[in-house]
């Protein structure tokens, strides 16, 4: 596997910007890997703020019934509860031209996602490598649902671990405190990983991250030099 050098930015003065240009790259990107390899894959993160960037991506021209998506976490909540990021994905991006893209959940009926995660891997490994993976950040410096502190946060985040989905509690989160996620290594079965993020302190962040200080296990990411990872950011 060859070395990433160096790992991308893109900052803009605003966000309008911002999402634009993540759009072109986005689009760019999908178009290049259908015409290469015949379909992509992408792994896409939920929360409130990729929400522009699925509307304007959503309307553009593309060979949509090639392309799967999945998540990157989901909150154990019913799909069609609004704070569900499943809900979320099909409300904002697979509409217009886009409709015609291929959706693969992680929610399963288990009562806990840990109990689901077994299963929701098996739907979600013919999608990797993922073609881009877009993952946020939070103002703690969570990304996906690995979330520091969170009931089964370490195992996660284990760079050893060779699971590639794993269930997560966080008493307080916003929407739902049961999650599944994307550990470290499933984040890391990608081509590209994206990093959405907007405003000072997320940018205080990241800057922590990539000099390999705090908590947040976007270091992790950041650190190593197979994935290559291109953080878009504006204030």
């Amino acid at each position: 596997m060859s070395t990433v050098t160096s790992h991308e930015e893109s900052f803009f003065p605003d966000r309008k910007r911002l999402f634009s240009g993540l759009c072109q790259d986005m689009h760019e990107r999908l178009a290049e890997i259908i015409r290469k390899r015949r379909k992509a894959s992408m792994s896409l993160a939920g929360g409130t703020t990729p929400g522009q960037l699925y509307d304007a991506l959503s309307n553009t021209v593309l060979a949509w019934e090639k392309v799967t998506i999945t998540l990157t976490d989901e909150r154990w909540v019913s799909p069609e509860d609004p704070a569900s990021n499943e809900y979320l994905i099909r409300d904002l991006l697979m509409k217009r031209r886009a409709a015609g893209a291929t959706f693969v959940p992680l929610k399963t009926n288990h009562a806990k996602a840990s109990g689901g995660a077994g299963t929701a891997e098996k739907r979600i490994t013919p999608l990797m490598p993922f073609d881009i993976c877009l993952i946020g950040m939070g103002p703690d410096g969570h990304i996906a649902s690995l979330i520091p502190g969170a009931e089964g946060y370490a195992a996660a985040a284990d760079p050893n671990t060779t699971k590639k989905l794993a269930g997560i509690h966080a008493p307080g989160a916003a929407g739902a405190p049961e999650r599944m996620t994307l550990t470290v290594p499933g984040l890391l079965s990608s081509r590209r990983i994206v990093v959405l993020f907007m405003g000072q302190d997320k940018l205080n962040v990241y800057n922590e991250a990539k000099a390999g200080e705090g908590s947040s296990p976007l270091k992790a990411l950041l650190a190593q030099k197979k994935v290559p990872v291109h953080a878009f950011w504006a204030p």
